[in-house]
């Protein structure tokens, strides 16, 4: 099985300046193409709202349609009907923008996240990412573990893959886990630094901004040199190199 790494998404803020992307993977299983987060979609660059044009513009995104998962699904020679399921760390409006692209895919996500935006506004997240009224599929820590972490095992997939609730950088975020022989690559999302910096980061800074897990992740990179971390925003040489 194979596991794409992504960009769906070009970011050059002013401060810090660094271009990053925003990470997505499409993993092949047995049940086809997977997706785990959805980047920037079509709408956010061809019609975006106010509030969409003003990130986007202090982001100094390229606002490029073929860096979307839609026009990166296709390139690799999948239909976007072929993504049946999509599994969100988390819905701010950076990573959730294409979930309007694949509508007929059922999206995975933490039931603390799912009711958050079905009941509170903020700008960090846009509802008409999922205004199509997706087929939401929503889950809860139910006692099992991978590794030493509470995690939800996705039933039926292969190659295995986990949900590994890492909240604090919204009230449902989460990782997710995907075997890869002979170790795993797990998606840290906005739980884990820019560029994976673990050592190189202000501890106070990114625990009021990713959450409390730095520490313990910081560890595990240590003890499991099996599992290979990527984060929501990498720089640009990243998706380069592989």
């Amino acid at each position: 099985m194979t596991i794409h790494f992504l960009s769906c998404g070009t970011m050059q803020p002013y401060f810090p300046p660094v271009r990053n992307g925003v990470t997505c993977f499409l993993v092949e299983t047995n049940q086809g193409p997977v997706l785990v987060d959805t980047g920037f979609g079509t709408r956010d660059y061809i019609s975006p709202n106010r509030s969409m044009k003003f990130f986007l513009t202090m982001m100094r995104s390229k606002r490029d349609v073929n860096e979307t998962a839609l026009y990166q699904v296709q390139r690799l020679g999948f239909h976007p009907e072929d993504v049946r399921h999509i599994i969100q760390t988390h819905l701010h409006l950076d990573h959730a923008g294409g979930l309007s692209d694949f509508p007929h895919a059922q999206v995975h996500v933490l039931k603390a996240e799912h009711d958050l935006v079905l009941s509170h506004g903020s700008w960090e997240y846009h509802p008409e990412h999922w205004a199509h009224k997706p087929n939401w599929v929503v889950h809860e820590i139910r006692g099992e573990k991978w590794y030493d972490f509470d995690a939800i095992k996705l039933e039926g997939f292969e190659p295995e893959i986990w949900l590994v609730p890492l909240t604090g950088h919204t009230p449902g975020h989460m990782a997710v886990a995907i075997k890869q022989d002979p170790g795993w690559v797990m998606h840290g999302g906005d739980a884990v630094p820019f560029d994976m910096k673990v050592d190189e980061v202000n501890e106070w800074i990114t625990k009021k901004m990713l959450g409390p897990h730095l520490p313990r992740i910081r560890e595990f990179m240590k003890a499991h040199a099996e599992v290979k971390i990527v984060g929501s925003h990498m720089s640009w040489e990243f998706y380069d190199r592989i």
